[in-house]
């Protein structure tokens, strides 16, 4: 079996984990309600400007996981 391949939605959930946060935990402290957040990992190109910068305040992304965040690459 191969492994599955990584989406936009698991690297904010991965980078979530390594800051210390749950999904739920990330949600309330960026202030994202939880079911738009959850709806954000599933479809993050529907991510809005204002919901991207709370999450990067939130867990610190990194400047090329925003990039791959924006641009889908």
């Amino acid at each position: 079996m191969g492994r599955k391949k990584e989406t936009r939605g698991d690297l904010i959930v991965g980078r979530a984990k390594i800051s210390g946060y749950s999904v739920e935990r990330m949600s309330a402290r960026s202030g994202i309600k939880r079911s738009t957040m959850y709806k954000r990992i599933q479809f993050p190109g529907r991510l809005t400007l204002d919901e991207l910068q709370n999450i990067d305040r939130t867990i610190g992304l990194t400047d090329e996981e925003i990039i791959k965040l924006v641009r889908n690459k």
